[in-house]
């Protein structure tokens, strides 16, 4: 496909409303009830005594978001039930193979700091708890809460155990809380994620550092880049159970790997995998040619630099060629930071997201290419860093996909298609509304903080 999209791609011009919305801070706004002790006084079991119902303890699991959003959901349930949270642990997960604790990816002071005034914090459970359990923390009764249990399953049945006991530990603690929950807890997400969630300091440290390099080379725009979320790992792309232009020993490649990762999970009965149904039904990772078509459609330039997030790519080689033909300047984490910058992050993959996911955060225009924690999160970060006006591509595959199938298409008709989905779908700017669930969680009431 590329052969017939050069002479296009060499003409081309950048669209004049590419860079046109150009992303602000955003502005200061009250937040109204935003006081959680006065809001804990329509509960009737918050008079019962001044001091707390109890210790919770929370086991967060997954990657790098999906920690992050069992731990917003930790804040705001310790909020709910007026207990004090030990800082959450995180679970070692095969998948990630990252053995991070809290204290390697977020800065702890500060986490406790922020949620002062809302919710107790503690790095660890008292002594006199402990000897309670012979220091056993197995030992501590465990509850498994049904995914996105409401709040009133929290009230009902979660509290008058945590009253009993003294301490509680849930796990695992993925999308456990509902998503609709009343304002005041709501507002402890939004401190949480925005203002008491701060990476630790070997994080940050890397991470500024690779923001600043990606503006020094954006000279040409002003110092405005692109990112882009690519999920085209080996994994992702064997998970799918699409195919490519590999060939046979593509098919037997991906194949050998899905039956390495997963056995018999793709063998069983009820599972059917239909390559040719799952493009056309959009779930499967564009590759790094499509999402170059992508951002030459939409106008960008030769000039405009492209920072990719991810991991180690598929056959990185082949598939990277027609994308660095259309972009030369293309930059990940690996060629931005020395081999000495990135040693210690080797083998953490939390970090290594952590340092992708700000970058990202900084750049003026963000590119998902596939769903998941890690877009989700930081679309929802941006709207609220830049007021709403952080610009997000968010590709509606189904439709692309019956594009780049056209082997004859030309570059204009596809920009000017392009051009239409962002116009009437509002693609390219990524504007909020406060009527419905965000990505990330509810901008409305997170809008007011500071």
């Amino acid at each position: 496909m590329i052969e017939c999209w050069e002479n296009d791609i060499e003409a081309s011009k950048e669209l004049p409303s590419v860079w046109e919305y150009k992303r602000r801070f955003k502005v200061q706004r009250p937040c109204p009830n935003s006081s959680i002790q006065a809001t804990k006084r329509r509960y009737a079991w918050a008079g019962e005594s001044s001091g707390s119902s109890g210790y919770l303890i929370v086991n967060a699991n997954g990657g790098l978001n999906q920690q992050r959003s069992a731990i917003c959901n930790a804040v705001a349930v310790a909020g709910l039930l007026n207990a004090v949270l030990v800082i959450p642990q995180f679970d070692f997960n095969h998948v990630w193979k990252d053995p991070s604790e809290f204290g390697d990816i977020y800065d702890p002071d500060h986490f406790i700091s922020v949620l002062e005034k809302h919710v107790k914090v503690v790095k660890a459970l008292p002594d006199e708890v402990m000897r309670k359990y012979d220091y056993n923390m197995t030992s501590i009764h465990t509850i498994r809460v049904p995914p996105w249990a409401p709040a009133n399953y929290y009230m009902g049945q979660i509290y008058p155990v945590l009253r009993e006991h003294g301490v509680l530990r849930f796990a695992p603690f993925a999308n456990r809380l509902a998503m609709s929950v009343p304002a005041h807890i709501q507002l402890l997400r939004c401190i949480t994620n925005y203002k008491a969630l701060r990476y630790a300091s070997p994080v940050s440290t890397l991470a500024e550092k690779l923001v600043n390099r990606m503006v020094e080379k954006s000279t040409r725009n002003g110092g405005k880049y692109v990112s882009v979320h690519l999920r085209f790992e080996e994994d992702m792309v064997s998970f799918s159970c699409c195919i490519y232009d590999g060939g046979a020993a593509e098919k037997y490649e991906l194949a050998s790997f899905r039956e390495a990762e997963w056995k018999e999970k793709f063998k069983r009965k009820d599972r059917e995998v239909n390559p040719g149904l799952n493009r056309i039904d959009g779930k499967c990772p564009l590759t790094p040619l499509e999402v170059g078509l992508l951002l030459r459609g939409m106008g960008f330039d030769n000039s405009t630099s492209i920072y990719i997030a991810s991991g180690k790519i598929y056959q990185a080689e082949r598939h990277l060629k027609p994308l660095l033909k259309m972009f030369p300047l293309l930059y990940f984490k690996e060629t931005l930071a020395t081999a000495e910058e990135l040693a210690p992050f080797k083998g953490y993959s939390s970090r290594l997201a952590a340092l992708d996911y700000t970058v990202c955060l900084y750049s003026e225009v963000f590119v998902t290419t596939q769903g998941g924690n890690f877009p989700h999160f930081l679309m929802g970060h941006r709207r609220f860093l830049f007021n709403g006006h952080a610009k997000t591509i968010k590709p509606d595959k189904r439709k692309l996909v019956v594009l780049l199938q056209e082997k004859t298409i030309r570059y204009t008709p596809l920009s000017m298609l392009l051009i239409d989905v962002g116009e009437h779908g509002k693609q390219l700017c990524g504007t909020a509304q406060c009527d419905a669930v965000n990505d990330g969680l509810i901008l409305c009431t997170c809008i007011c903080l500071n």
